[in-house]
């Protein structure tokens, strides 16, 4: 069966229709594991078409909902794994006897020819379901799979199994095999495989779960990581034995490869890309911060200020600088510059570069080369998905001449920041911070139900340098109250960039100052109407936000009250 694994699918310019698997909105299979749960536990899980952010409040989680394909997910805390997790189950069609994957696979290989080829893969996943029409010989009553022998051409299947078989072909030859559900679940953020035994997942709603997939042998997961590599274009082995890489659904995927350096054995984790951001309202609403915030951020990135999100790993900085990007005007060209794809805009002119790994500096692309290449284009704002080294030298001075810069950076508060900034490899000279305008922190913590949350933690201005202390001034604006679970606006009357940037700009002078603080609370009224409205979709905010600039902040507003905005 090596030869169908290594085989591309022929290329045609018209390929028939063919019958896709379809398994109903509820198959029979999903049905019965709902019942034998319920027979289980006392409680049938709750069937629900889509997630919503307020499941983050249940006390007790029992829901399955479809991520397509026939695929559906159970979250439940009504049953604890061994180590504790709440359960993430994967609840796929049954997948028939290995034996009569062996005899379809030859019956296929034996119908391919070397110079077959194909493009993408949804047209090999058709050109497979054309191949299957041929080697199936579709029965109206049960087969047995044992008697069946290898070489045959047409291969006997009972019609009921025909679909669980396409389903788990497509899975395994054009999908990622035993991972695919994971890929699909659009509320996911990462998926990890420590070694052996079951995947754990960071679900947006709910948290760390144990899923129920997993691999039962170090062999296995080896197999695997092998031929994942393989059909990523990024080869692994005992020489290579670490691999960055991006899988074809965008997400991004780390693996290590072997006992000699991974001690528990092959390992890899999954950065999950979501195809549509979440929103800034949404954000609010889940109160990782508040609209005066959001209000203060659409001010300062609509005046063109740089800044920097900062925060530790899965802090959720890239979320953040996702959802306020829609508050760069609408007119901006904008690049962005990142290794891997996940920063998301709405705008039109958006240039969008990532960084090329040959191995080979010579035929490499950095992101210093790309931010460097970025000035020769004339952006009005410049993304870079995280600056970690020399880059950021470059976006300094990118700064400087008067390109504003959003940005990631792995640093926990303000103190560390500076601390890499000023230190090699990135060394920019403290004369020079003040020309960050902004930078913002976030971290996840523990609620009071011990969920685990993103929440700003602050809002920094940074002033500018003192040469008497050689130190840099900067000023919190913004400040978490753990104890409360509030965030506090301490810049109200005394923000630096909000009376000595923004008011110059807008020609406001020092007596009329009022007018700036009243401009943000107009805007954060704005942007809490949208969530009351329940506007949370990324696209349709920043469609809210176009009609500001449209129509002016204060008309867009009397609209949104009467229902006519949007």
């Amino acid at each position: 069966m090596s030869r169908l694994l290594n085989l591309k699918f022929w290329r045609r310019e018209r390929v028939e229709t063919v019958r896709e698997p379809d398994f109903g909105e509820k198959p029979d299979y999903l049905v019965s594991y709902m019942e034998s749960f319920k027979q289980k536990h006392g409680e049938e899980p709750q069937f629900v078409e889509r997630l919503t952010g307020d499941m983050k409040m249940w006390s007790k989680i029992n829901v399955v909902y479809p991520v397509g394909s026939g695929i559906f997910i159970h979250v439940t805390n009504l049953v604890k794994t061994a180590a504790g997790f709440n359960q993430y189950i994967v609840v796929e069609p049954p997948r028939p006897p290995p034996n009569i994957f062996k005899a379809i696979e030859e019956a296929l290989a034996m119908r391919i020819k070397p110079e077959h080829t194909a493009e993408s893969a949804e047209e090999r996943k058709k050109v497979l379901l054309e191949l299957l029409e041929g080697v199936l010989d579709v029965k109206d009553k049960p087969v047995n799979y044992n008697s069946i022998k290898l070489g045959i051409p047409k291969i006997p299947v009972y019609r009921g199994d025909v679909d669980y078989i396409k389903y788990h072909l497509i899975r395994d030859k054009i999908g990622v095999g035993i991972i695919e559900p994971f890929l699909r679940d659009p509320y996911l953020e990462d998926v990890s495989a420590k070694g052996t035994g079951n995947i754990y997942v960071v679900h947006k709603i709910f948290g760390s779960l144990e899923s129920n997939v997993g691999f039962h042998s170090e062999e296995e997961l080896d197999e695997f990581i092998i031929k994942l590599g393989e059909k990523i274009g990024k080869p692994i082995s005992r020489a290579r034995p670490v691999v960055d890489a991006t899988l074809p659904d965008g997400s991004r995927v780390n693996i290590v490869y072997g006992r000699d350096v991974s001690l528990f054995g092959s390992n890899f984790s999954i950065r999950k890309v979501a195809k549509t951001p979440i929103s800034v309202t949404q954000l609010i609403k889940w109160n990782t911060f508040n609209e005066y915030v959001a209000a203060y951020m659409w001010m300062m990135i609509s005046e063109g200020m740089s800044i920097f999100i900062c925060g530790e790993t899965a802090s959720g900085k890239t979320t953040a600088l996702n959802a306020l990007a829609v508050f760069i005007r609408p007119n901006y060209k904008i690049v962005s510059i990142e290794d891997t794809a996940e920063v998301t805009l709405p705008h039109k002119n958006w240039v969008r570069e990532l960084t090329r790994d040959t191995g080979k500096p010579e035929s490499s692309v950095t992101m210093f080369d790309l931010l460097k290449a970025a000035l020769r284009q004339r952006p009005n704002y410049i993304i870079v998905g995280e600056i970690r080294g020399a880059e950021g030298n470059i976006a300094f001075q990118a700064i400087q001449t008067g390109h504003p810069v959003m940005s990631t950076f792995h640093a926990a508060n303000l103190e560390r920041l500076l601390q890499r900034l000023t230190n090699p490899p990135i060394s920019v000279p403290k004369t020079n911070l003040d020309a960050l305008n902004i930078a913002w922190f976030q971290s996840s913590v523990y609620d009071k139900r011990g969920m685990l949350v993103r929440r700003m933690i602050s809002v920094n201005e940074i002033i500018g340098y003192d040469p008497r202390t050689d130190s840099i001034a900067a000023l919190p604006v913004f400040i978490w109250d753990p104890t409360r679970d509030v965030h506090r606006f301490a810049g109200r009357g005394a923000s630096y960039l909000l009376e000595e940037k923004i008011a110059v700009m807008r020609g406001i002078s020092k007596r009329d100052i009022k007018l700036i603080y009243e401009e943000l609370d107009l805007r954060a009224k704005y942007l809490e109407l949208l969530v009351k409205k329940n506007i949370l979709d990324y696209y349709d905010v920043f469609k809210a936000v176009v009609k500001t600039y449209e129509i002016g902040l204060e008309e867009a507003y009397k609209r949104l009250l009467r229902g006519e905005l949007l």
